[in-house]
């Protein structure tokens, strides 16, 4: 097939010159935008030397940023004539040209989880692609820059010793190959992922590394990725043939919240027509990867669905089935249970042996990287096919035009009043209950999680923040 392009280059340009991209494809049935807590974008990565080298020439167009469609090109050898251009798009949150630097994709979404992580939710960031594509490249960067964030704001808010500061940040580093797990601070120390009876999942035997300064914290990461598991494969001479999780633990001892930030780095996937140059043992761990990533897609899409029906079946009569989640088939999505779990009042998870999960607030953010050479044309395709499939669009319930009413409408702002409206003669902190969270986003605060952190301010009792959240679902029930 290589072959065939690059006998074709001219013929190819020709056709991509002359292509009119036809209107992007959307159904009225769904909202705008996939819900707030899944943002999904594709980043496609500059041309290398070595892609200038072999020939091949780009087919990855992305359109008008604020279209957020990216095309994509490839050269299809007709049987019955001249080959012909098929051309494909799909629809991400934010697409990222090779121009956009990773210091840009860090503001854009990864910033502004870190005020949500510090007031105790959970934010996680994915990077994922065909192996080469740039995802070590991502992930790496993003670790040091979001650890240089949380280490200044913790230097800043206060000059004493370290054990006395307002953030407390702790770090682990572990390495999934297969169902086996290892601990990238200790040497590769084998580690287990248990779970417990109330369904908390455990890396027993990993570290937890104590950051004072950034310093420290770089030493860390350069050690883990010295550790990491690494393999020639046909695209790329040092491809990762594991899955890596960096987990910063943030307890805020001003508000008495502890949360957490998870940056992955997904193995690269790898095609099964490469079994001629990858042998037996690459193919086994290719089969693997590819597994573990299934289970991780029907995961978030199952969690997402989940939005969806509880939203449908609000205030409707009749036996509804729930999304299943599968967690437990994989050691990756056991490790991030986290993502899928349900709760605040919308009911449990339908997965075999468990009843749900915490409901703890969380936010998590995907990154397909891409190689834009034609060489990769298939890999990029099924990259961003596998994006798209993650953006479940919320059905929003009414006719199409009606306005949201109720907390499920609320911004930020609106919920911080409501708060201070509401609270009564002993107020509760906005700032502490929910210091970025929308209305949609404080109702699925789980019942404890809500109650804890109204207990954080002075003077509330435990039937203080009772009633306040039961206030809240009230009004959303009328609403």
């Amino acid at each position: 097939m290589d072959q065939f392009y690059l006998k074709n280059v001219a013929l190819y340009q020709n056709l991509v010159d002359a292509f009119h991209p036809p209107p992007s494809m959307t159904s009225a049935a769904f909202s705008k935008s996939a819900p707030p807590e899944m943002v999904v974008s594709a980043r496609i990565r500059p041309f290398l030397q070595e892609d200038i080298a072999s020939g091949f020439p780009c087919a990855v167009y992305p359109r008008a940023v604020s279209s957020r469609v990216v095309d994509i090109h490839d050269l299809y050898n007709h049987p019955r004539g001249r080959p012909i251009l098929k051309s494909f798009n799909y629809k991400v949150d934010k697409v990222f040209t090779p121009e956009v630097t990773t210091e840009q994709i860090y503001q854009d979404l990864v910033a502004n989880l870190l005020p949500f992580v510090r007031s105790g939710g959970v934010g996680t960031v994915f990077a994922y692609g065909q192996t080469g594509s740039g995802k070590t490249f991502t992930i790496s960067k993003l670790e040091q820059l979001a650890i240089q964030s949380l280490t200044n704001s913790s230097s800043s808010n206060s000059n004493t010793s370290s054990s006395l500061r307002p953030l407390e940040i702790q770090l682990t580093i572990i390495e999934l190959a297969g169902n086996s797990a290892f601990d990238l601070l200790t040497s590769r120390k084998p580690i287990s992922i248990l779970e417990d009876s109330s369904g908390t999942i455990h890396l027993s035997g990993a570290a937890e590394h104590t950051i004072p300064t950034l310093s420290s914290a770089l030493s860390l990461i350069d050690l883990a990725s010295s550790f990491r598991r690494t393999e020639s494969t046909l695209k790329n001479d040092a491809s990762s043939r594991s899955h890596s999780i960096c987990r910063i633990r943030i307890s805020n001892h001003s508000t008495g919240t502890e949360g957490f930030l998870y940056l992955v780095d997904l193995a690269g996937s790898e095609a099964a027509r490469d079994v001629a140059s990858h042998g037996a043992e690459r193919m086994r761990e290719t089969k693997e990867i590819n597994m573990s990533l299934s289970v991780l897609k029907d995961c978030i899409r199952g969690r997402a669905e989940w939005d969806g029906y509880s939203r449908l079946r609000e205030g409707k009569k009749g036996r509804k089935v729930a999304p299943r989640i599968p967690f437990r088939q994989s050691a990756l999505t056991k490790v991030l249970k986290h993502i899928f779990e349900t709760g605040g009042g919308s009911g449990t998870v339908k997965e075999e042996g468990t009843g749900g999960g915490t409901g703890r607030a969380c936010k998590t953010v995907v990154i397909a990287c891409v190689n834009p050479s034609l060489g990769d044309v298939a890999a990029t395709k099924n990259t961003l096919r596998y994006a798209e499939m993650l953006r479940v669009n919320v059905p929003v319930v009414g006719t199409a035009g009606d306005k949201v009413e109720g907390p499920m409408g609320w911004g930020n702002k609106q919920v911080r009043e409501w708060i201070l409206k509401e609270s009564g003669d002993v107020p509760i902190s906005p700032e502490i209950l929910a210091p970025t969270e929308s209305g949609a986003e404080v109702l699925r605060i789980s019942a404890l999680e809500f109650e804890y952190r109204c207990s954080k301010s002075p003077g509330v009792t435990l039937e203080h923040a009772k009633a306040l959240r039961l206030k809240l679902w009230k009004l959303h029930a009328e609403s």
